[in-house]
């Protein structure tokens, strides 16, 4: 199946397969989403795995950054 001009693509969801859920900020090492994020992420529509993926860059740089 084809997507149509009018369907915006598909966004891949960021897992990598690598599910540990880190306790001091409740995110996923691997994927860098919560677990409501990752549980939910066939629902969401292509604006909010969009928004989730914006948001993924900026707690990873802030993590990482912290570090």
């Amino acid at each position: 199946m084809t997507a149509s001009a009018d369907t915006p693509p598909e966004v891949a969801s960021p897992c990598v397969l690598a599910c540990v859920i880190g306790q001091d900020h409740g995110f996923c090492l691997g994927c860098w989403r919560t677990l409501t994020e990752i549980s939910h992420w066939h629902r969401y529509s292509t604006a909010d795995k969009r928004d989730v993926l914006d948001q993924i860059e900026i707690r990873r740089a802030a993590i990482q950054t912290s570090n």
